[in-house]
C-alpha cells in the first residue's frame, strides 16, 4: 500500500537557465562509469546492483554541469559526483551505510582524513581489518584528491575539507531519521538537505570547472548560492518522489510538507513547483545585480556566473532524463510535464491523466493512510476534482538542449473558479476604527469576521488592515515571506521588547538568524532536552499536595520557564533569575498587547501607573539576561547548550558573530516563545480536560497502557502518545497561544483580489480560523477525534496553523510538541486537576498570548489498578 496519492500531476516548470552538454560528455559518461567499476564494485551487493546504478546515468551529471570545462576537469568532475553519489545511494540502503549510524560515522570520518590528511579512526575496527568497502573508499578518495588538489587554491583546499565534513554530516543525520523515522520540520530538513546534497562542494566544484577561485567573494554571491542550493534540492526532491518513497526517505522536502505539514500530494507538488520558479527567478534578478554592479567588471566574476548558469540548467535536465526515478533505462523521450502514475511498472509523463477503468481496483492511499477526499479547495489528489483543476493536454514539451528556455511557461497552480469575498468589519469609530473592540472584547470581535468575507478590512486607529479569513490566504500570506514580511503593530511593539530576534526580525535577518539558531534545535538534540523535561515536571510535581489548590497558570509557566532556561543556560537558572522573569513576563505581554491596538502611540508615552511599570519590568529583564550573557562569555567554555551555540556562532557565509545586544535580542525571543505559548497551553489542557471527564478518562487510558509500570515517560514513548497529542492539538485549535499575529506587505501585491500597497497591514487570527464552523463541525466542541487521519484530511491546511508555516514555522514547534506531550503524560497519568469553587479562566481581554489568567485548580492522585493478568485496568467506568 503506497503512503502517497497514485495520480499526480506535475505542471512545466520555467526552466530559465541554459542547458548544454559537455562536447564529450559520452566519453566522460562511459570512463567515469569504467572509474567506479574499478574503483568500487565491491561497494555494491552485486553485479546487478552494480548495473542498476550505472544505468541511473549519475556519470553524465559532471559533463552536464560544466559544459565549459576541459576535458581532464570534466571527467574529474563526474568521477567525484558518482563517488559522492555511491555514498549517497548507499546511505539510502539499510542493508549497506543506511542500517548503521555508527558504522557510517566511521566510514566517513575516514574518508574524510583522506581527502584532509587527518587521522583515522580506528578505534571501530578493534580486532579485525578494515572491510573491503572502506578500502575502496579509501583508495578511490586518494586518486581523486590526487587529481583534483593541484587545481585548487589553499583557501579553496580549506574549503573543500569543510564542504565534505558538512556533505558526510548531513548523510549521517538522515541515517539518524531514518533509524528512528522521524520527519523534521521543513526548515531544519532543508539545512539537513543543505549539507547531504552536497551543495557547498556542488559550488566549488563550478568553480574547479571554470578555473576559478570565488573564496574570497563568498559573502557577496550569498545571496546567489541561497536561490541557487534551494532550487537544485528542491527539484532533485520533487522529481525523485518514487525513488524517495521506496527507500522510505525521511530526510525530503515532499514528506516535511505532505506527513509533517498536511499538504495533499498533489497540493505538495503544486507548492514546491512555485517555490522553484521563485528561487530561480530570484537568482537571475540577484546574478544580474551582481553582473550590474562591480563585481561585473571581473572575468572571473562573469565566467563563475555562467558556469552556475549551466550548473542550475544541467541540474534540472538531469533530473528529467535520469531513468532511475522512472523505472526504466529507456531514452528519456523530453518530457517534462503531465501526470504521473506512482505505482505503474515504468513511470513516464503522461499528457493524460489514466482513465478510471486503467485503474480499477487501485488504492488511491493518501499520507498516513488516509483515503483521499475532496477537500474545501478541492485540491486532494486521487479527487474528481483532481481532473479538473489540472490540465490534461499539451503536456509534453521537449527540451532546447544548449539553449535558455524563458518562453516555456512557468510553474502554475491549475486554474480554477475560486472568487473571494472582501469585506469591512462593521462597528468603526471616527480617529479609533475598530480599536474598542479590540480592546473590550477582541475575541468574540475576530471570531465574528469570517462569517463576514474572506478577507476583511478593519481599522487600527487611522490605518487600514486587513484580517485573512479564508484558510488559502492565511497560506499565501505565511508562505510568500517576502511580500508579507514580519511587521504591524504586534511586530513594531514586540521589536521594542526583544529587539530584531528571530520572530520578529525581517526576512533577510531572519534568513542568518535561523542559520545560527538552527543547530539548537537539530532533532538529534531532542531526546536530550526531553531528559532535562522530564526532571523539571517532576521537580514541580513533588510539591503538589492532595487538595491544595494552587495556580495552574503560575504552576505552568514557572515549570516551561525552568525547562526553557535550562535549555538555554545548560543548567538550572541561579535562584534569582526565575521568580524575576515569572514576575516581569505578565506584565510585558499585556502592554505589549495594549500597545499594538492602541489608535496612535501617544498613550504608552504618558507617565501613567501601568505605563511605568511596563517600562520598569523591561529594564529587570535586560539586566537579568545581560549578566548572564556577561558570565558566558568570560566563562569562555562551549557548555552545548543554546546561550553557548550564540555566544560562539558564526555566520557560514560572513564568518561574522553575534554581538551582546544581538545575543539579548535572542534569549529574549525565546524566553517569551518558549514559556508564554507552552505554559498557556498547558493550562488551558488542564481545564479542558476537567470540563470533559470522558476525553480525560480515553487519555487516561493511554497513559495507562503505554507507561503500565507507573514508570514516568520517555523520549521513546512520545510517538505511543497518539490520543495525547490530539488532546493538545485540539487545545491549540480552541485556545491557540499565538492568537491574532500582524505583517506587513513589502512591495505592491494583491491578496484576494484587493490590491495592497506596500506598507499595508495584513492580520490572521489562529483563533477565528479554529472557530469557523465552514471548516470544523461543532467548533465550540472540544472533540480531540477531529485529528484522526481520516478525519483530520478533510481540514484544509490554513484552517489550523498554531505554529507558523513556511519559512517562519516556529523553529521549536518540535521542541513544543515534546515538552507539552510529555508534561501532559507525566501529570495526567499521576493527578487529577479540578477548578477551585468558582475559578474559571478570564480571556475577556488576552495579552499578547492567549492564556487562562489566574485559574485555581485543586489536584487529587490517581493510580492505575494492574489487572489480574498482569496489565493495567484504565479507570474508564
Amino acid at each position: 500500500m503506497s503512503p502517497y496519492s497514485r495520480f499526480l500531476f506535475y505542471p512545466e516548470l520555467p526552466r530559465l537557465l541554459p542547458c548544454a552538454y559537455h562536447p564529450k560528455s559520452a566519453q566522460i559518461e562511459i570512463a567515469s562509469n569504467g572509474w567506479i567499476r574499478k574503483n568500487l564494485a565491491v561497494c555494491f551487493a552485486d553485479e546487478s546492483d552494480l548495473l542498476f546504478f550505472l544505468r541511473q546515468r549519475n556519470g553524465i551529471y559532471g559533463p552536464l554541469t560544466v559544459p565549459r570545462a576541459s576535458d581532464q576537469r570534466a571527467l574529474d568532475i563526474a568521477d567525484w559526483y558518482q563517488y559522492v553519489t555511491v555514498i549517497d545511494s548507499s546511505v539510502s540502503d539499510r542493508s549497506a551505510l543506511g542500517a548503521d549510524g555508527g558504522v557510517a560515522r566511521r566510514i566517513f570520518g575516514n574518508v574524510l582524513a583522506e581527502f584532509t590528511g587527518g587521522a583515522r579512526d580506528t578505534a571501530g575496527q578493534a580486532g579485525h581489518a578494515p572491510s573491503p568497502q572502506e578500502i575502496a573508499y579509501g583508495t578511490a578518495a586518494k586518486d581523486l584528491w590526487q587529481r583534483i588538489s593541484p587545481g585548487l587554491s589553499p583557501a579553496q583546499v580549506k574549503r573543500f575539507g569543510v564542504s565534505l565534513e558538512a556533505f558526510l554530516r548531513g548523510c549521517t543525520t538522515e541515517i539518524e531519521a531514518k533509524l528512528t523515522d522521524s520527519v523534521p520540520d521543513y526548515e531544519a530538513c532543508v539545512q539537513v538537505r543543505l549539507e547531504s546534497f552536497g551543495c557547498d562542494f556542488i559550488e566549488l566544484m563550478t568553480e574547479y570547472g571554470a578555473a576559478v577561485d570565488m573564496s574570497e567573494h563568498l559573502p557577496e554571491l550569498a545571496e546567489l548560492h541561497y536561490h541557487c542550493r534551494r532550487q537544485m534540492i528542491i527539484i532533485n526532491d520533487l522529481l525523485s518522489w518514487r525513488k524517495e518513497q521506496a527507500q522510505d526517505d525521511k530526510m525530503t522536502v515532499v514528506r516535511v510538507l505532505t506527513e509533517r505539514e498536511g499538504h495533499s500530494p498533489q497540493d505538495a507538488v503544486h507548492r514546491l513547483s512555485e517555490l522553484v520558479e521563485h528561487h530561480e527567478r530570484k537568482y537571475i534578478e540577484t546574478r544580474d545585480a551582481l553582473l550590474a554592479g562591480s563585481l561585473g567588471s571581473r572575468d572571473d566574476v562573469v565566467e563563475y556566473l555562467t558556469a552556475v548558469d549551466h550548473l542550475m540548467g544541467g541540474s534540472q535536465e538531469f533530473e528529467y532524463l535520469t531513468p532511475r526515478y522512472y523505472g526504466d533505462g529507456s531514452v528519456w523521450d523530453g518530457s517534462t510535464s503531465g501526470w504521473l502514475d506512482l505505482d505503474a511498472p515504468i513511470v513516464r509523463f503522461q499528457p493524460e491523466r489514466p482513465t478510471a477503468a486503467a485503474t480499477a481496483g487501485a488504492d488511491f492511499t493518501s499520507v498516513g493512510g488516509r483515503k483521499g477526499v475532496v477537500s474545501k479547495a478541492g485540491d486532494e489528489s486521487g479527487s474528481a476534482a483532481e481532473s479538473a483543476s489540472a490540465p490534461a493536454s499539451g503536456a509534453h514539451c521537449p527540451v532546447d538542449h544548449g539553449a535558455a528556455a524563458s518562453s516555456r511557461t512557468p510553474a502554475r497552480r491549475p486554474a480554477t473558479d475560486r472568487t473571494y469575498r472582501v469585506a469591512t468589519a462593521p462597528g468603526a469609530v471616527p480617529a479609533l476604527g475598530h480599536a474598542l473592540q479590540l480592546w473590550r472584547r477582541p475575541l468574540e470581535f475576530l471570531e465574528d469576521l469570517p462569517a463576514r468575507g474572506d478577507l476583511v478590512e478593519i481599522r487600527l486607529g487611522p490605518k487600514k488592515a486587513y484580517l485573512a479569513c479564508h484558510p488559502d490566504l492565511v497560506m499565501r500570506v505565511l508562505l510568500e515571506a517576502r511580500t508579507f514580511d514580519k511587521g504591524g503593530p504586534l511586530f513594531e511593539k514586540a521589536r521594542a521588547l526583544v529587539g530584531n530576534g528571530l520572530v520578529s526580525s525581517e526576512w533577510e535577518d531572519h534568513r542568518t538568524q535561523r542559520r545560527l539558531l538552527q543547530p539548537a534545535f537539530h532533532p538529534s538534540r531532542m531526546p536530550g532536552y526531553v531528559s532535562l523535561m522530564g526532571e523539571e515536571v517532576e521537580d514541580v510535581i513533588e510539591g503538589w499536595q492532595s487538595g491544595k489548590a494552587f495556580d495552574v497558570s503560575d504552576a505552568m509557566h514557572a515549570l516551561t520557564l525552568r525547562i526553557t532556561a535550562r535549555t538555554m543556560f545548560a543548567t538550572t537558572v541561579a535562584d534569582r533569575a526565575i521568580p524575576e522573569v515569572a514576575y516581569c513576563m505578565p506584565i510585558i505581554m499585556r502592554g505589549v498587547y495594549q500597545r499594538m491596538v492602541a489608535p496612535t502611540g501617544w498613550q504608552e508615552r504618558l507617565p501613567t501607573p501601568g505605563n511605568r511599570r511596563y517600562e520598569a519590568v523591561k529594564s529587570r529583564m535586560h539586566n537579568v539576561i545581560s549578566e548572564t550573557i556577561e558570565e558566558q562569555r568570560e566563562a569562555g567554555t562551549d557548555r552545548g547548550d543554546l546561550l553557548s551555540i550564540l555566544v560562539n556562532a558564526r555566520d557560514e557565509e560572513t564568518g561574522a558573530g553575534l554581538t551582546d545586544e544581538e545575543i539579548y535580542d535572542q534569549v529574549m525571543t525565546l524566553l517569551i516563545g518558549g514559556t508564554e505559548t507552552t505554559g498557556n497551553t498547558m493550562a488551558w489542557v488542564f481545564h479542558l480536560l476537567a470540563a470533559h471527564p470522558q476525553v480525560e478518562k480515553r487519555l487516561h487510558a493511554e497513559l495507562d497502557e503505554v507507561l503500565a509500570d507507573g514508570r514516568a515517560p520517555t523520549f521513546e514513548d512520545l510517538p505511543r502518545l497518539d490520543y495525547t497529542w490530539r488532546v493538545l492539538n485540539e487545545t491549540l485549535r480552541m485556545f491557540p497561544p499565538a492568537w491574532l499575529l500582524t505583517r506587513t506587505t513589502t512591495r505592491q501585491t494583491e491578496l484576494a483580489g484587493k490590491q495592497l500597497s506596500p506598507g499595508t497591514i495584513v492580520m490572521y487570527s489562529p483563533y477565528a480560523l479554529g472557530r469557523n464552523p465552514v471548516h470544523f463541525d461543532n467548533p465550540r466542541q472540544f472533540d480531540p477525534d477531529r485529528w484522526l487521519p481520516e478525519r483530520s484530511g478533510e481540514v484544509p491546511r490554513g484552517a489550523m496553523v498554531p505554529f507558523s508555516a513556511g519559512n517562519r514555522q516556529c523553529i521549536g514547534d518540535a521542541f513544543g510538541q515534546a515538552e507539552t506531550t510529555l508534561t501532559l503524560a507525566t501529570i495526567a497519568s499521576r493527578w487529577r486537576l479540578r477548578p477551585a469553587p468558582g475559578a474559571k479562566p478570564n480571556v475577556a481581554v488576552p495579552k499578547a498570548s492567549l492564556g487562562t489568567g489566574p485559574l485555581l485548580m485543586v489536584p487529587s492522585p490517581r493510580h492505575p489498578t494492574p489487572s489480574q493478568d498482569g496489565l493495567v485496568l484504565s479507570d474508564i467506568a
